[in-house]
């Protein structure tokens, strides 16, 4: 089911809820606009952004971003902030990443 707002509403395998946005339509509207920059444009028809249900005691929804073969899932739990890559579609071995300014730090993929 796709909702007015473009976001569609499915169970899926996590377990709840799923909400995806059709970053295809958003990119064709802001194409529409004239002022979109191409570039972003190009970047937003290939993203792929989901949302699902946050749990019990989570203090947001889990929010996950596809982008250039990348799986990143972001929500606030309880405990505190969980970050999530996956790289599974990709061949990429490495993940070099950087919080809060601190530096890169590289994370070799087993």
């Amino acid at each position: 089911m796709t909702t007015s707002n473009g976001l569609s509403d499915h169970t899926n395998g996590i377990g709840g809820s799923q909400r995806a946005l059709d970053c295809r339509q958003l990119a064709g509207a802001l194409a529409q606009l004239g002022t979109a920059d191409p570039v972003c444009v190009e970047v937003l028809t290939r993203l792929n952004l989901r949302v699902y249900l946050g749990e019990p005691g989570d203090r947001t929804n889990y929010v996950v971003l596809d982008v250039h073969g990348v799986s990143i899932g972001v929500k606030r739990s309880a405990d505190g902030l969980y970050l999530h890559a996956d790289t599974t579609e990709t061949d990429d071995r490495l993940i070099a990443f950087e919080i809060n300014g601190g530096g890169e730090i590289d994370h070799t993929i087993r």
